[in-house]
């Protein structure tokens, strides 16, 4: 708006810095500022703000003891919401703690849209935690390396449009992929659910909205908090990590093969939502739909 109104006014182009210096920091300078800044007094209020609990059955010491033999997973967390604020109490908790996954968690970076990648500040405050292009070819070549793993959300920001206070809802049943990416490179998925992430903020989620986020790769909406600001609720967060699921390695995967383990995929994911959904008082009655 500012530029439209007075394009040549120094006000103007003192407000544009912010976004020029996201656009020429280099993105391979954010992951390592980023494990810093997470152990900053600041950020390590996140957990407490929201009253964050994280239940691992797949421990970060056993994380930790595959990553340095060489295996490879997939994280998948579920849902995304407007921004997965569980996932950042995720992080802080881990790399603060002596037996957390610390600086290991900058070989785990996230898998993003490349519409992302390219928007500024959102970009560097996903690239604090390592950012990989999604594309299916990308992931399938870093996956075969060692030390290869990465964090996924499977069903992306749609999944924000389907849920509602009674229902939960993953945006997973057309969303392969990921199954038969892992099957072909020998890595495993490890499901992870993340309670209150689409309970912290609010949007408006009427209209094609919907359908204009999955064509773009962004949620287009808008959201709020807190007294209707962009403040997040102080509402409980609780991160719910499950085993691997012991996929064998198939080069070439038949789509029976896909559907196969896409299923077992999941009937895991239900089975975790399940088992600790109790721990968060807001999805207590709540049940989770596969769409």
């Amino acid at each position: 708006a500012r530029l439209a109104q007075a394009p040549l006014a120094p006000s103007t182009w003192l407000l544009c810095l912010p976004l020029v210096g996201s656009m020429l920091l280099p993105p391979a300078v954010l992951p390592p500022f980023g494990m810093w800044l997470l152990r900053q007094y600041p950020l390590r209020q996140i957990p407490k703000y929201f009253d964050f609990e994280e239940y691992a059955e797949f421990t970060d010491a056993e994380f930790l003891r595959w990553h340095e033999e060489g295996k490879r997973a997939v994280a998948c967390i579920h849902p995304h919401g407007v921004f997965p604020f569980v996932s950042v109490g995720g992080a802080v908790s881990t790399v603060c703690r002596p037996d957390g996954l610390r600086d290991g968690l900058m070989d785990v970076p996230t898998a993003a849209a490349s519409v992302i990648r390219l928007l500024p500040l959102l970009k560097d405050i996903i690239g604090i935690f390592g950012i990989v292009d999604a594309a299916g070819k990308v992931l399938g070549e870093r996956l075969k390396r060692r030390k290869g793993s990465c964090v996924i959300y499977v069903g992306g920001m749609v999944e924000l449009f389907h849920s509602t206070p009674k229902r939960e809802t993953v945006f997973l049943k057309k969303r392969k992929g990921f199954v038969k990416i892992a099957l072909r490179t020998g890595a495993d998925l490890i499901p992870i659910y993340s309670f209150g992430n689409t309970t912290v903020l609010e949007a408006f989620k009427s209209g094609p909205l919907a359908s204009l986020s999955r064509k773009v790769g962004v949620s287009v909406t808008v959201f709020w908090g807190r007294w209707f600001l962009p403040i997040p609720k102080r509402v409980k967060l609780v991160y719910a990590r499950g085993r691997p699921l012991g996929l064998p390695h198939i080069e070439h995967p038949t789509d029976a093969d896909v559907d196969k383990y896409h299923a077992l995929y999941c009937a895991k994911l239900l089975e975790l939502f399940d088992n600790y959904k109790k721990h968060n008082p807001d999805y207590a009655r709540k049940s989770l739909e596969v769409e």
